[in-house]
Formats: structure tokens, C-alpha cells, sequence
């Protein structure tokens, strides 16, 4: 059977038990109504006998005409001779008189003190119950009734049987076929799944509260980890590849750089009296400062992951970052509000790094804000954890990339690179917690960090 589809493995085991069943159960049930036809059958005939035995019954021609005529058996009385004494069988079938009266059954019954009941060949199949009559020596009543008539109702209870069987085995056939396609029909069904999944074409099984739909369930959960898996896999090589990238930069840009920012430092007083050259001198130097910004970010994101960790109060460390950030946000027109509670529990902090990740945070909430606003920061304690929430009043996630803003290189700014958030999530995953962003209404972005309390 290992070459028979799930379906004809469930349907065939099933239909030869249920086969072997029925007709084990209708085999068992004609034996055993045989055998109560014959036995009732047996019953009747010797009660009779027993009946007509006494007070000269049997002698009487009128008395056995009128039980034949209620029981439909045929009655004969003979003597130790031979003789008839008296019957109610035709004269034409003497033929039965005389197998009834030479039985070796007959000489048996004479010495009996109970009736006899045998199953005979008269001139048909026949049952015959012989009885003494005890106040007649010699004399033996015998009642003799044809089988033929049991025979047939025999016959006629066994095709009911066997018909009743048929119809049970062609019910538990169907109800086989039944069961075994809403059985194998979900396993089907996922099969196909995972053939579409083996072919690239991505769907989702079929869930349910049965061990099927359960295994369904499985397999989308399993395909979502994979997914994450993929997309985790490529995260890890944009960031190596962003670090690798990071390392060329540094070395070769930073110096360079360095000594750009410092002449066009010692320039910018020469330029002084005349606007429009001080102009472009200050947008060199704000043009510098983004490509600083940019690689201290790709420093940040090649950075070894160890973390010096010591107590501190996250709102101090708040505070501290705004506060390198004040000119900034003064000159975006962007004002924080505050809502710090005084008693916060401490958290193991790299109070350098984790600054570094506020203040990229920060930023972007404050790029944002393209015409300025409110920057709202609030921190609480819940279930063991400090919550930090940094909320802005800017145009909100970029649809097309609210599953990608914590990517490498992935930016809804003009001039952005993609590494701000991609260094926060690194430093605040290092610590142990976890950063979203997330839409707020009406307007404007929260970002959340969850940070486990000392």
C-alpha cells in the first residue's frame, strides 16, 4: 500500500474491516435465528405432544383434526405392534406412517419418561416429537411437522439480513469516502501550499482548530520566521558592508576633510566684509559638518559592539542631549517639552553611546519638522522597564518605507545617508531594549524606546 495515495490508505483498510465485520455480524445473526426458528419450532411441536398425550387425546380422531387444524402437524397414534391407533395423516401418504412408526426413535420413546424431538426424513424433511402415553403401555403419540415451511421463513429472515448488510457496508463504504476526504482534502490543500512555496509562489495555508489547520499555522509561522530570517540576513550585510565601508571612509576622508573644515575656518574672517562670499563660505562649512555628521555615523556603525555599562538616569542623559542639541533645534525652530518625572529607576547605560542614539533620534524627529513645532519627550516606568517617548509634529512615516526606516541606507530625506536610525537601533538593542517608530495622530511620528530597568 506505500504506492496508494493518503486517500485509498484511509478509504481501503477501512472498507475490508467494515466488510469483514458486516458480513462476520450477518453470518452470525442467520445462525442464530436459524437456530431460534428451530429450537421454537422443537418447543412448540413436543409442548403438543405432551398435551395430546394426556386423558386419552391422542385415541380421540375429533380431538387430533382440531389440532392439526390450529397447529398445521400432522398427529399419529400407534401401538407397540405397529398398529395406527389413530392419525390425522391421508391414507396416501402411508409412506410417512410408516417412516414415523419404524424410526428407531419410536422404540425409544416407549421407554422414555420425557418426549423426543428428531429431525427426520419422512417423505420430506421433517421434525417429529414422540411421547409415551402413560396410561396406555406400548402406545406413543408422535406430532410431525414438515421443516419446509421453517426452511423458507429461514430463507426469507436471511435476505433481509444479507439485504440489511449490503445496505450497511454500501453506507459505511460512502461515509469512508466521506471521512477520508475531509481528512486528507486540508492535507491536500497544504501539500499544494508547499509546492507553490518550493515554486516562489508565496501564499498562506489554510488554518483551523484541528491538528491540520494547526500544522497550517505552523507552517505560516514558520515562513514568517523565515522572512525575518531573510530580511535580517540582509540587514547583517548592508551592515557589514556599511562597516567595511565605514572603516574606507575614515581613513581616507576624515583627514582630508579635517583640514578642509579648518582652512575654510581661517577663511571665513578674510571674507567677512563682502556677504556673498561669507555666504558661500558658511555653506561650505554647513556642508562639511553633514559630511562630518555622516562619518561619525558610519564610525558609530563600525564601532565594536561592547558597551560600558553603569547606572544612570535617563533623564540626565536626556537632558545632556539636548543640550548639545540646542542650537540646532533653536535654529530649526523646534522647541522640546518635557514631561520627566523626578524618580525614574536607573538603567545600565553606556551613557556615551546611548546619548549618541538619542541624539540620532533627535535629529531625525527634528528634520521632520520641516516649519519647526513641538518636540514632546516623556519617560515612565512599567512592568520593570523605562519608556522613553519622542514625540514629533512632522509629516509622518514614508508609507513605502514604514517596514524599512531602521534599514541601512534607506532615508526619506533628500540628503539623508540611512544610518542614524540603523546606529539607535544597534545601541538600544545592545542595552537590551528596543526602539519603533510608529504614526500618531493627528500628525507626526513616536518613537519609543524600552530600555530594562536596573
Amino acid at each position: 500500500m506505500t504506492g496508494l495515495r493518503l486517500h485509498h490508505r484511509i478509504v481501503i483498510p477501512f472498507a475490508v474491516v467494515a466488510i469483514v465485520a458486516t458480513l462476520a455480524s450477518a453470518f452470525l445473526a442467520l445462525v442464530v435465528v436459524s437456530r431460534q426458528f428451530e429450537s421454537r419450532l422443537q418447543s412448540q411441536i413436543l409442548n403438543t405432544s405432551e398435551v395430546i398425550s394426556r386423558g386419552g387425546y391422542a385415541l380421540n380422531p375429533a380431538i387430533l383434526r382440531s389440532v392439526k387444524a390450529i397447529t398445521g402437524a400432522e398427529i399419529i397414534t400407534f401401538d407397540s405392534s405397529g398398529s395406527v391407533v389413530s392419525t390425522t395423516v391421508d391414507p396416501a401418504r402411508a409412506d410417512l406412517i410408516r417412516s414415523v412408526m419404524d424410526s428407531p426413535y419410536a422404540a425409544e420413546a416407549r421407554s422414555a419418561t420425557v418426549g423426543l424431538v428428531r429431525e427426520m426424513v419422512c417423505d420430506a424433511p421433517c421434525y417429529v416429537a414422540y411421547r409415551a402415553i402413560a396410561d396406555r403401555p406400548g402406545v406413543v403419540v408422535a406430532v410431525v411437522v414438515e421443516s419446509a415451511e421453517v426452511a423458507a421463513a429461514v430463507r426469507a429472515v436471511s435476505r433481509t439480513i444479507l439485504v440489511a448488510a449490503l445496505a450497511s457496508m454500501l453506507v459505511m463504504l460512502i461515509v469512508s469516502q466521506v471521512v477520508a476526504r475531509r481528512v486528507t482534502r486540508p492535507l491536500e490543500d497544504l501539500v499544494r501550499f508547499t509546492q507553490d512555496v518550493a515554486s516562489g509562489t508565496r501564499g498562506r495555508a489554510v488554518e483551523g482548530s484541528d491538528e491540520v489547520g494547526r500544522l497550517g499555522r505552523s507552517f505560516n509561522d514558520m515562513l514568517g520566521r523565515l522572512d525575518e530570517s531573510k530580511s535580517a540576513l540582509v540587514r547583517s550585510e548592508k551592515l557589514a558592508l556599511a562597516g567595511l565601508f565605514a572603516a574606507r571612509v575614515a581613513h581616507d576622508i576624515r583627514n582630508p576633510l579635517a583640514s578642509m573644515k579648518i582652512n575654510m575656518q581661517l577663511l571665513e574672517p578674510a571674507l567677512s566684509d563682502d556677504e556673498k562670499k561669507a555666504s558661500l563660505a558658511r555653506a561650505v562649512l554647513h556642508d562639511i559638518s553633514q559630511v562630518e555628521e555622516v562619518i561619525r555615523n558610519l564610525i558609530e556603525l563600525a564601532r565594536p559592539s561592547e558597551l560600558r555599562l553603569v547606572p544612570a538616569d535617563l533623564n540626565a542623559v536626556i537632558r545632556t542631549s539636548l543640550r548639545h542639541l540646542a542650537a540646532r533645534l533653536a535654529h530649526r525652530k523646534v522647541i522640546p517639552a518635557l514631561d520627566l518625572p523626578a524618580r525614574l529607576p536607573l538603567v545600565m547605560t553606556d551613557t556615551e553611546r546611548f546619548s549618541q542614539a538619542l541624539i540620532n533620534v533627535i535629529v531625525n524627529a527634528s528634520d521632520a519638522m520641516v516649519n519647526g513645532g513641538r518636540l514632546t519627550i516623556t519617560t515612565h516606568a512599567e512592568d520593570g522597564h523605562v519608556i522613553i517617548d519622542i514625540d514629533d509634529e512632522g509629516a509622518g512615516i514614508d508609507p513605502a518605507l514604514v517596514d524599512r526606516v531602521f534599514d541601512p541606507f534607506v532615508s526619506s530625506k533628500p540628503d539623508g545617508v540611512g544610518l542614524g536610525l540603523v546606529n539607535a537601533k544597534a545601541v538600544v538593542e545592545g542595552h537590551g531594549g528596543r526602539i519603533t517608530l510608529a504614526p500618531r495622530e493627528p500628525r507626526g511620528t513616536r518613537a519609543r524606546i524600552i530600555l530594562p530597568a536596573q
